[in-house]
């Protein structure tokens, strides 16, 4: 991990140098250097339509997960992928992730693009068709349980003028600050240097008090001491699924 000062900088530029662009017909293929739980590059497409742009990811995201045996026909987990794509800014069409985007804010969808397409595979995945539950309901379920009042899926401006979506924000009140919450179903370096830029770049733009979490599911595979570190070095906290009771009064607070 760089130093905070430099992180941004660094962060684009290495995004910047290992992208790549590429003209298939009336389309731009995007490859990204960010990869998915196959470790294949994710890539989308852009295609100019009536004087703007269609970004898409050709239903790579959404067929990828029926073809690894998760469920996502129930109404309820439609929902809440659809939750999820329109809180970054996205919709859903006919299995693809969708979003419209101007000569002025194509960059910005871009980044959008990317942010939806690893936060829908990350929550989703399961690693056996036998597995049913989704990480996000389990979070969203503990919350309630200790009655934890948050507002899901929220997307925050950062200093960069790129949006970033956060999983939930718990507001402030008179015990403690806000709290600004990422849960990562698949920790990985990638998902937690993601997930440092968001923060990062997003805590320049919130009141000094404001706190950042990370929630690691570690229910099948206990996440390194060296993702703990850097989150912790980035003033974040890192809170182990497996461990989430120890944070409950502060997150309840």
């Amino acid at each position: 991990m760089t130093k905070t000062d430099d992180f941004i900088a660094q962060y684009l530029d290495w995004i910047k140098h290992n992208s790549s662009q590429v003209a298939i017909g009336n389309y731009s293929e995007i490859t990204t250097p960010f990869v998915d739980a196959h470790n294949d590059q994710i890539r989308f497409y852009i295609s100019k339509v009536n004087g703007g742009y269609l970004l898409t990811d050709d239903g790579y995201v959404i067929n990828d997960l029926e073809m690894c045996g998760c469920d996502i026909k129930s109404k309820k987990r439609k929902q809440l992928m659809m939750q999820i794509a329109e809180a970054i800014g996205a919709t859903i069409q006919n299995d693809c992730i969708v979003i419209e985007a101007s000569d002025h804010d194509i960059a910005r969808k871009q980044h959008i693009m990317i942010q939806a397409m690893l936060k829908i595979s990350d929550m989703f995945l399961t690693t056996s068709s036998r597995v049913k539950g989704i990480f996000m309901e389990e979070v969203q379920a503990f919350f309630e349980q200790n009655d934890i009042r948050n507002t899901p899926s929220v997307m925050l401006m950062g200093h960069s003028g790129l949006s970033h979506q956060f999983d939930f924000v718990i507001p402030a009140s008179r015990k403690m600050p806000e709290r600004v919450i990422t849960a990562i179903n698949t920790p990985s370096k990638q998902s937690i240097e993601s997930a440092l830029f968001a923060w990062n770049d997003v805590a320049k733009t919130r009141k000094a008090e404001s706190r950042g979490y990370i929630i690691l599911n570690d229910q099948k595979k206990k996440a390194s001491e060296d993702l703990f570190r850097a989150i912790q070095n980035y003033d974040l906290k890192a809170v182990a699924w497996t461990a989430r009771d120890s944070f409950v009064e502060e997150l309840a607070s």
